[in-house]
């Protein structure tokens, strides 16, 4: 460390931007300069744009701690694999007091991550530095429940969270139902939360459908939010929201997955492209159907069916893409194991969890902070 210090600064500067943000984090506590030069947001751009070339998995699971209490728990994993064999996976200590047993993932851009728990609370973090947020409450949802029975009350039916690369900022979206008395709905509402502002504001756009879930659906890629989705006449869709120009668009899905609700679908990104998974929700052996978005010049979109894997036996659903090739899947009994479509053959990694309660997703870690700085320089 005490070399570093008589090397020209953009020597300096280009070797620090390769560390990892746990290391720099060290480094700030070293030397007010290095401080300085960390916490500048100009260092942050080029230390992340350096960290897309690293490439890691950021997994949440549910165990049981020898205590007998249920906790989700973050790991990072590293790819390529080791040629040795090893697995190394790297446990996240976030610093939260609240029980995050049923906080879901609802996109990640920057190495930024979203977590709500689907009601009212929504987390922002940066689980390499362990910064995190809580957002401002809803200027929307209701905060009492109806005290009459035909009362009016609200609830959360869809959060996303993404970047717009036009203001250069970071935002949450939030649909919020509304309903009266048994089963007379209002239209829903929307509103936005900006980090740099720190609030939340109401938008006026109208919305494609209700969003439902579906295992490992949910994601934010290059710009817009995805939802699997009912329009009003029980079609299925997939509703979207671009951050940038703040309007919700619906998708149609492959006509063969319409009226197959036994079947379970779910999203991803291969290659750079958007694919949809389509499997039995049950079965000894299951094939998964990959189906790749196909956009024509005139912005239209179809699906062209890319390949299907297995059958295979004892895996319950795919999780990410970590290279064109290999697949990382959840098994049966809260296992995983890494398939490669090329050999067909899978690896089980030593990682454990509650069935079904898996989430995996690509992610690059970074110094971008949750402290909405208005001077955020993040170009993709």
């Amino acid at each position: 460390m005490a070399a570093l210090g008589h090397l020209p600064e953009e020597v300096m500067i280009e070797i620090l931007s390769r560390l990892p943000p746990e290391s720099l984090l060290r480094f700030k506590t070293v030397r007010k300069s290095w401080y300085a030069l960390i916490d500048n947001p100009k260092f942050a751009t080029k230390h992340f744009s350096n960290s897309l070339k690293q490439k890691h998995v950021l997994l949440k699971r549910l165990v049981t701690k020898n205590s007998g209490k249920k906790e989700n728990i973050f790991s990072f994993l590293k790819f390529p694999l080791p040629l040795d064999g090893s697995v190394p996976v790297y446990d996240v200590d976030l610093p939260f007091d609240e029980d995050f047993r049923y906080f879901e993932i609802r996109g990640h851009s920057h190495g930024l991550l979203c977590l709500t728990d689907l009601r009212r609370d929504i987390f922002l973090c940066n689980p390499a530095t362990r910064e995190f947020r809580k957002l401002p409450p809803s200027i929307l949802l209701l905060t009492k429940p109806p005290t009459e029975p035909d009362g009016y009350d609200s609830s959360t039916n869809a959060v996303g969270f993404g970047y717009d690369s036009k203001s250069r900022d970071f935002k949450v979206v939030r649909v919020v139902n509304f309903v009266e008395g048994p089963g007379y709905f209002h239209l829903p509402r929307v509103e936005i939360y900006d980090l740099s502002k720190d609030r939340w504001r109401e938008i006026e756009t109208p919305i494609c459908g209700h969003v439902f879930w579906a295992p490992s659906f949910e994601m934010y890629h290059e710009g817009t939010y995805y939802w699997w989705a009912d329009t009003d006449e029980g079609v299925e869709i997939i509703q979207s929201f671009d951050m940038t120009e703040e309007v919700f668009r619906r998708i149609s899905v492959p006509e063969s997955f319409e009226g197959k609700r036994e079947r379970y679908r779910s999203m991803g990104v291969l290659n750079g492209s958007i694919v949809l998974f389509h499997y039995p929700s049950r079965g000894d052996e299951r094939e998964f159907d990959i189906w790749e978005i196909v956009k024509d010049e005139f912005g239209g979109v179809s699906w062209s069916k890319l390949l299907t894997i297995g059958p295979l036996g004892g895996i319950e659903k795919p999780l990410v893409f970590v290279s064109s090739d290999e697949l990382l899947m959840e098994a049966n009994e809260g296992r995983m194991v890494l398939y490669n479509a090329r050999t067909q053959q899978w690896k089980e990694l030593p990682i454990n969890g509650h069935p079904a309660r898996f989430q995996a997703t690509l992610f690059v870690k970074s110094l971008v902070s949750v402290k909405g700085r208005n001077n955020l320089k993040y170009e993709i």
